[in-house]
């Protein structure tokens, strides 16, 4: 179903969808925001499948700098804080390289640390409605 304007209305699965089409490919052709709202889905995915530990060992970590920026835009305050406390058990500057992410997991031994913020995670999407409120985003982003 669509609306007047042709486009589909803002519905979870629509930001979903969006990401199971995009996440694998370049992202260089889409807008800042449209990159933020991934990278905001990269994390999101990752630490619902695994946590911060497995987010920061794989490929969803790569965008973690740009889900940093994006997230007080469409999710808020809250969200950034625990994106930005997680990022530091990695040190500073963050590393973008995925191996070098795997080594100060190691030597952090910050296990506990980031299973709380898993949980704070949790939280967060037990108590807004992320995917409603992406998915309502993009739609204004894409016209």
């Amino acid at each position: 179903m669509t609306s007047e304007s042709g486009s589909a209305p803002a519905t979870s699965r629509n930001v979903w969808e969006f990401y199971e089409t995009r996440s694998e490919t370049d992202r260089s052709s889409l807008s800042e925001q449209e990159r933020g709202i991934l990278a905001i889905l990269d994390l999101r995915q990752e630490v619902a499948s695994g946590g911060f530990d497995s987010y920061f060992r794989y490929g969803g970590g790569n965008t973690a700098e740009e889900a940093l920026r994006a997230l007080p835009v469409f999710l808020g305050n809250d969200w950034e804080d625990v994106l930005r406390e997680a990022m530091s058990v990695l040190g500073e500057p963050y590393p973008t390289d995925i191996d070098v992410r795997e080594l100060r997991l190691e030597e952090a031994g910050a296990e506990e640390r980031l299973s709380l913020l898993d949980r704070r995670v949790g939280v967060l999407e037990g108590t807004s409605d992320s995917d409603a409120r992406l998915s309502a985003a993009l739609a204004e982003i894409r016209g």
